[in-house]
């Protein structure tokens, strides 16, 4: 009986012990994931004890620090984007706006022929039509984030609905002795997708090729058993063009942004690829600027 009483009393005191220290180790833990909260690091939470359970406490703490730090993260770069994004559309925005304005009050103000009114007033519309395109471009973005619908796919013809956006730039690419350069491997290339999206996103594309290049535009066209690759290349314009940041919202480089170039067009693009269950990347090459969209074809229904 005597051995039994001290038996129990051993476990007693073992259970004791072990509540005690366990008690401790959460304060300890405690204090450590206040200190990393308040300082708002990095760091994790750590234990040296040998329960199970405590090590999976922990190892669940650290989890969901790990998610917080990287939402916290995220937003932090979307807050810096959005502030980066509404400098952007002001900045835009104004520019042909004030140059109307300038245009204006310069006739206003001045004993003008009728013919240098005229040339004025034409002037003075363009920058009003590059103004109207820009709150189209701005509304089409900002449709796009919001968008939450089911995209309607049909059976298409890739090859008509790339000769159908390059027919809408031809005249452009004439007037300044350019031309646009199409090859594909097929006459007839079918692919389940949105003709409106696809035509959207080539004539960005092109567009693109036009405004910032003072060359040609060669678009390739090619399909084999397991994907179908698009390529839009032409020369560079611009050194300094990072192609890891094109398809950002708003990114430009200094000089284009004087072309009357958002950096939507591109952003756009890219959305609607995706959209479409597509890939689209940048690489640039000696003096040249690739963009590449691919499609599974085994994707294709």
């Amino acid at each position: 009986m005597e051995i039994i009483l001290v038996i129990l009393v051993i476990i007693i005191l073992f259970l004791a012990c072990y509540l005690f220290f366990m008690k401790r180790e959460l304060k300890r833990i405690k204090r450590e994931l206040d200190l990393v909260l308040s300082r708002r690091t990095n760091g994790l939470v750590h234990t040296e004890f040998s329960s199970k359970e405590i090590k999976e406490l922990v190892e669940c703490i650290n989890i969901h620090l790990t998610e917080i730090k990287s939402k916290e993260s995220k937003l932090e770069r979307r807050n810096a984007n959005f502030v980066k994004m509404i400098r952007n559309i002001s900045h835009d925005l104004r520019t042909p706006l004030t140059s109307s304005l300038g245009y204006v009050s310069l006739m206003l103000d001045s004993h003008m022929t009728e013919q240098e009114k005229i040339k004025n007033l034409k002037i003075v519309k363009e920058r009003l039509k590059r103004l109207s395109e820009l709150i189209d471009s701005f509304f089409e973005f900002s449709k796009i984030l919001s968008n939450n619908k089911n995209i309607e796919l049909i059976e298409l013809n890739l090859v008509a609905v790339i000769e159908k956006a390059i027919s809408n730039h031809y005249e452009d690419f004439s007037n300044d002795n350019r031309c646009i350069d199409f090859k594909t491997n097929r006459r007839k290339i079918n692919i389940k997708s949105n003709e409106l999206m696809l035509i959207r996103v080539f004539d960005n594309l092109i567009r693109n090729a036009y405004k910032h290049s003072d060359g040609n535009l060669c678009i390739k066209l090619n399909q084999n058993e397991d994907k179908i690759k698009i390529e839009f290349i032409n020369n560079l314009l611009y050194n300094d063009l990072d192609v890891d940041r094109v398809f950002d919202e708003f990114y430009t480089v200094d000089i284009s942004r004087t072309k009357g170039n958002t950096g939507l067009g591109l952003a756009i693009a890219k959305e609607f690829v995706e959209q479409l269950n597509g890939n689209i990347k940048a690489v640039k090459e000696k003096h040249q600027l690739k963009i590449v969209i691919t499609f599974k074809t085994s994707s294709r229904k």
